[in-house]
């Protein structure tokens, strides 16, 4: 099966005081460097990044990983027009995308291996959602029967609510607490470091 990856990084970064998120370094590396490491460990077909505000910072943090960029004119719209940017971006024989945030910088690898084995076993599905402790989490892989919908969504939405309609989505518990973890404020990645470590920014 030939699946890709969309890293979805264009926002403003507005509640995130003094600096950009995705830039600012956590345990030695940019918040997003993080998730390109992650995304380029893992066979993906293909793999790019939607950049929209701090394109040049960002284009060159993914181009450094050897990940492609897709730029999203439309950003300041929100995640629909960054999700929508990057499906259109994606070659025709890719058949699915974990769509995976780009301030969410401590998934573990196994959340990739759970999500990709489901989707083996049950190619019916239209869509497969990690799910820690109870909730749903990230990232969602997208297979491209659901991708014509996503045109429907507008404004700061994902397509949580486009899949909570659907009965083909599939639920695979994980065990990874960074799949609920995303960093959108200096409290956030002070709580993610933890007390005793010093970040740089």
């Amino acid at each position: 099966m030939r699946l890709g990856a969309i890293i979805l990084a264009a926002g403003r970064s507005s509640r995130f005081e003094d600096g950009h998120k995705l830039l600012t370094f956590f345990r030695a590396r940019p918040i997003l460097g993080h998730v390109l490491d992650l995304v380029r460990d893992y066979p993906f077909e293909d793999r790019l990044v939607v950049t929209g505000a701090e394109r040049g910072r960002i284009e060159a943090l993914a181009h450094s990983a050897g990940i492609r960029t897709a730029h999203n004119p439309d950003f300041a719209d929100g995640l629909s027009s960054s999700l929508q940017a990057g499906i259109a971006a994606l070659p025709p024989e890719i058949e699915g995308a974990f769509i995976l945030l780009g301030d969410m910088p401590m998934i573990r690898p196994d959340t990739l291996e759970r999500l990709g084995r489901a989707a083996q076993t049950m190619p019916e599905m239209a869509a497969f959602v990690p799910v820690f402790d109870g909730e749903w989490a990230h990232p969602v892989l997208l297979m491209r029967k659901v991708f014509p919908e996503l045109a429907a969504l507008s404004g700061d939405q994902g397509a949580r609510k486009l899949l909570q309609a659907r009965g083909d989505v599939a639920l695979v518990p994980v065990d990874d607490p960074g799949s609920l973890a995303d960093i959108d404020t200096r409290a956030d990645l002070a709580r993610a470091v933890g007390p005793n470590a010093n970040p740089h920014t």
